[in-house]
């Protein structure tokens, strides 16, 4: 991972913000957060930046979840007594170097919170377009890394016997 570089998403709030994702709330919330997850992902292989989409829940206490088996991709369940919102502000106040912390909400608290604190915030559109990006360049590379093997292979079956 990038040195200390992290993604905090306020995750309802940009399902909520974004209509694609809004509209599959009608599949359940997990469907939603799934394809959120599945969006920012690029963001994290592209640029090894390490992510965590909060979300509210009902549990007792922080609870977290690596749903693509990394360590720096989780989701945090925020605690009954905490809000998500509140997850966020904790962790960018006690961030060592806030200028590597970036959040994405729509919520003009939380972003003004993440600005006063020297974290970088984004709206959830500007989101999705650096996850556009991610992808983009994520897709090039496969294409460069492909063709070079292809390559590879046929010098390699140039052998005379």
């Amino acid at each position: 991972m990038s040195a200390g570089r992290y993604l905090l998403v306020d995750a309802y709030n940009v399902i909520y913000a974004t209509d694609s994702l809004r509209r599959l709330l009608q599949e359940g919330q997990d469907a939603a957060c799934d394809r959120l997850a599945e969006i920012v992902r690029a963001i994290h292989d592209a640029e090894a930046v390490r992510v965590a989409m909060v979300l509210d829940s009902r549990n007792d206490k922080l609870e977290v979840e690596h749903p693509f088996g990394k360590k720096s991709f989780e989701y945090l369940y925020a605690p009954s007594d905490l809000t998500a919102d509140g997850v966020i502000e904790r962790i960018v106040r006690r961030a060592h170097d806030p200028g590597k912390v970036t959040v994405a909400s729509n919520d003009n608290l939380v972003r003004e919170a993440t600005r006063s604190a020297g974290a970088i915030a984004l709206r959830p559109q500007e989101l999705m377009e650096w996850a556009r990006g991610c992808e983009k360049r994520l897709e090039q590379d496969a294409i460069r890394r492909n063709a070079e093997n292809a390559k590879a292979f046929r010098n390699g079956l140039d052998i005379n016997f």
